[in-house]
């Protein structure tokens, strides 16, 4: 997994940088603003679309011409590392995908199969240690296993107002006034209210319980060699540290 990140920085960091626009491309762009801002306000305040057309056309025939320049400054960049001089922007791009690559298999497709691999096994192997600890929160806050479940509450909630609106059984208030209640600023406050909530149940509860299997738990397993726990960490760490040898 580390090797994935590794590669995947790299690649970013080669690939998308403003710096690329150039000076052409970024006076091209400057350039762009005025002819895309008259368009908008040509378009709210006097409602004329062929008047309007022409400044956003202006706009984007000079944003194409920074991103031909983009493309090809991208070119020479890779070409540092590819040593190709022939190709198009996608296959310099493709070309330095597979020099990059090359340790982990001999193809892209099988490079990506690989790392999806990698990519499946890392999640369903996090242990819940403090390493860990942000990827179980944010499963926490949401997980998409948990989606149908969310979906038929939502359901069943639009239901139950809908129920509560046409029936209109005998209650000691009214749906409608319970709506006319709710307001954006108490909306807010409830979000507010519930995210500290959250953070402090996360802070004061989960966190000292991973501490307590990080530090008390797993070395207690480790020591009367628990098969599952034993194999469950091995698969971990070779997920980690895979293809770092080959490199």
């Amino acid at each position: 997994m580390d090797e994935f990140r590794r590669l995947a920085t790299e690649y970013y960091n080669n690939t998308i940088s403003i710096k690329f626009f150039g000076i052409k491309g970024s006076a091209y762009i400057i350039m762009s603003i005025p002819f895309l801002i008259l368009s908008v306000y040509l378009s709210f305040f006097l409602k004329s679309n062929l008047i309007t057309i022409l400044p956003m056309l202006a706009g984007g025939i000079l944003w194409s011409k920074a991103k031909k320049q983009y493309s090809n400054n991208l070119i020479l960049h890779l070409q540092f590392f590819t040593h190709s001089t022939n190709g198009t922007f996608c296959e310099q791009k493709a070309i330095y995908l597979q020099s990059i690559t090359a340790h982990i298999a001999p193809s892209l497709f099988e490079t990506m199969k690989v790392f999806r691999e990698v990519i499946e096994t890392d999640n369903s192997n996090r242990s819940f240690v403090l390493n860990n600890g942000w990827h179980h929160f944010f499963n926490f806050l949401y997980n998409a296993e948990s989606k149908n479940r969310i979906l038929s509450l939502l359901i069943y909630l639009i239901s139950l107002i809908a129920i509560l609106t046409v029936v209109k059984p005998e209650l000691h208030y009214d749906i409608y006034e319970l709506i006319h209640l709710f307001s954006f600023e108490g909306f807010i406050e409830y979000l507010l209210i519930i995210t500290t909530f959250i953070l402090l149940g996360y802070a004061l509860v989960v966190i000292p319980l991973m501490f307590f299997i990080t530090y008390i738990v797993a070395p207690f397993m480790l020591k009367i060699s628990s098969n599952s726990f034993l194999d469950r960490f091995f698969i971990s760490e070779l997920n980690k540290h895979s293809f770092l040898e080959c490199r």
